[in-house]
């Protein structure tokens, strides 16, 4: 007998012919088809052709609301006017110069008066990059070599910032004193133990370890939303616990806001009334073209002056390029607090409906996060950790899979691990069609779920 998901892939296959076969033609040039980890799903992905507003158009025709939004950078949605326009008429001006610009002056200006930790700043081209060199700063000023990052935080695609990042089970170690932990084979010793891990949400065990390896920390690096462990919110208690520890044992506090930076109307640190020392920043400050950035404590971002003795050396072919300049600053001057209220409530909207479909399916499940971020989880247990929310999602990740296609099917796009985000070009509407869409994707489920995953369904 065909299982659910065998079922649900036919579907999906069928929804999406034109797809399956560019997926085949570049399973020939990339391996598995992917040339992104983290937009690619089994079977396959759908190609998109075109995309505005908060709708994507994919090879075979259909329309899509968007709730990815990549992966939370487009704050005002695909296409928007004023974007384009700046980003038409520099084109025409030259995409790129190795010389500066009065518009990354004015863009750093903007996000200085916007972000209360940070006096000055350096752009870059990702947001891993600026975690990279944010932790670059923190051991020139300290001039100590390990640091200390949330197990299941995510901060960019370079072995520091990956360890740890799913604590399975049987790797992972006490609560009290996680193990580093590789994500794959690619990792040296030498990185595992210049890691100290941390658990999330745990103010007085992160106390205790940052006083253990106080003589050895340069940074403690935290994601004030868990973003790829499924938008977990850092407490204030957390948080601040941080800061009181590292500013004890004279350790830089690293802010990695590169998704957060939407939250609030300057930041999560601004949400939370926690200051870091450093920031690392990436996502919406581009407008939806490449970029990343860091800034802080003037003193610390001095260590990248040119004039110093032994600058922290950054070169970056990329950083700073006048397109990301363009479509940076237009659309972080439209990204007003009117604006920033109405995506939180968009995504209050939505958590409370993706709850409310859970409950009237009879199945265990919920929608977590904070303001325009938010995950389903198929627990209905809290979930304040990495722990709790990778382990839910092993025991259900064919489900997860099930729901993800099945929402595609009825027009609805978010990140296979069922993240979503909302746009500043989003309606009430529009929510209310991704949850009417969750409804019925539940609905069509639920009788094979019973068969096939009873602990699910009440």
């Amino acid at each position: 007998m065909t299982g659910m998901y065998e079922r649900i892939c036919n579907e999906y296959e069928s929804f999406s012919p034109h797809s399956r076969d560019s997926a085949v033609a570049a399973r020939d040039v990339f391996p598995g088809g992917d040339t992104r980890s983290s937009a690619h799903f089994a079977p396959y992905p759908l190609f998109i052709e075109r995309a505005e507003g908060a709708r994507l158009y994919d090879a075979d025709g259909h329309t899509l609301l968007d709730f990815m939004n990549n992966f939370t950078s487009l704050i005002h949605g695909h296409a928007y006017p004023d974007v384009v326009r700046e980003v038409s008429e520099q084109v025409a001006r030259g995409s790129a110069y190795a010389a500066p610009t009065t518009s990354q002056v004015q863009l750093a200006q903007h996000i200085r008066d916007r972000v209360p930790g940070i006096e000055q700043l350096r752009f870059c081209s990702s947001g891993s990059e600026a975690t990279l060199m944010a932790i670059r700063c923190a051991r020139a000023a300290t001039r100590r070599h390990k640091i200390m990052k949330m197990e299941g935080g995510y901060h960019g695609s370079y072995e520091l910032a990956e360890v740890s990042l799913a604590p399975i089970a049987e790797l992972a170690g006490g609560l009290a004193a996680p193990n580093s932990v590789p994500i794959d084979d690619s990792f040296p010793p030498s990185v595992l133990v210049d890691t100290v891990v941390c658990p999330y949400n745990e103010p007085e065990l992160a106390r205790r370890l940052i006083a253990s390896h106080a003589q050895e920390l340069a940074a403690v690096i935290v994601e004030p939303v868990l973003g790829s462990m499924g938008m977990v919110p850092a407490t204030r208690e957390f948080l601040a616990e941080l800061r009181e520890a590292t500013l004890a044992h004279e350790i830089v506090l690293i802010f990695d806001e590169v998704i957060t930076l939407r939250l609030g109307d300057l930041g999560a640190q601004q949400l939370h009334g926690v200051t870091p020392d450093l920031t690392a920043l990436g996502k919406i400050i581009g407008g939806g073209l490449p970029i990343g950035g860091i800034g802080g404590k003037r003193e610390l971002m001095q260590l990248f002056h040119p004039d110093q003795k032994r600058p922290v050396m950054h070169a970056s072919t990329f950083s700073g390029n006048p397109m990301s300049m363009a479509a940076g600053l237009a659309a972080m001057q439209h990204f007003n607090p009117q604006k920033r209220a109405h995506i939180d409530d968009l995504g209050g909207r939505l958590r409370n409906g993706f709850n409310k479909a859970f409950q009237d399916n009879g199945i265990r499940g919920q929608a977590i996060g904070l303001g325009s971020l938010s995950n389903i989880h198929l627990t209905d247990e809290p979930i304040g950790n990495a722990r709790l929310s990778f382990a839910a999602s092993r025991r259900t990740g064919r489900v997860l899979r099930c729901i993800h296609l099945g929402m595609l099917m009825r027009g609805v796009a978010s990140a296979a691990r069922l993240m979503y985000c909302t746009s500043t070009v989003m309606t009430d509407a529009d929510v209310d069609f991704a949850i009417a869409a969750l409804q019925d994707t539940l609905r069509d489920l639920r009788d094979e779920l019973r068969r096939e995953k009873p602990e699910l369904v009440n």
